[in-house]
């Protein structure tokens, strides 16, 4: 498994940024430097540098469920702990596998999939279940998105959305 990136330090101008960001991916360096107050210049440099740093990737989030026919699931899996590095490469490689992460609980993994209908579903999880070294399995199908965001929610940094 991959070394996490070194923490770097954020100032008070690299937090603004980052939240007009969060708030609008798409905004021009221009007009941020306007909001924050700093340069232009400023607002390009200190961006690179979070990019370089792996503290900021700016994407665009399609909704699944807004394009019709995909079925979205939590899935929770127990495994074998000397397994754990072996499965988790094996599963995000996985085309339907968005999110994968380590969890300390009644699971070992958490993965989110998303999948063409349920029988790509099901599919899915007969593979995950055939992986030596999973244990058991635990489906949640998710009805229902009522909030979504990656924020930074280091303190003192929270603002209302505009």
């Amino acid at each position: 498994m991959a070394a996490r990136p070194l923490r770097i330090p954020l100032d008070a101008t690299d937090e603004r940024i980052l939240e007009e960001l969060q708030a609008d991916g798409r905004c021009a360096f221009r007009e941020i430097a306007r909001r924050v107050g700093v340069s232009e210049g400023t607002v390009r440099s200190r961006v690179r540098r979070l990019e370089a740093a792996g503290v900021l990737r700016i994407l665009a989030f399609v909704d699944p469920s807004r394009l019709g026919g995909s079925v979205l699931a939590l899935v929770f899996v127990r495994l074998a702990v000397e397994e754990h590095d072996r499965i988790v490469e094996a599963v995000s490689t996985w085309p339907e596998v968005t999110y994968a992460s380590t969890l300390v609980g009644r699971a070992d993994l958490y993965l989110q999939v998303i999948c063409a209908d349920n029988e790509a579903l099901w599919a899915l999880l007969r593979r995950l279940r055939a992986l030596p070294g999973v244990r058991e399995t635990e489906t949640m199908h998710e009805m229902a998105v009522h909030k979504f965001a990656y924020r930074n929610v280091r303190a003192g940094s929270a603002r209302p959305a505009r």
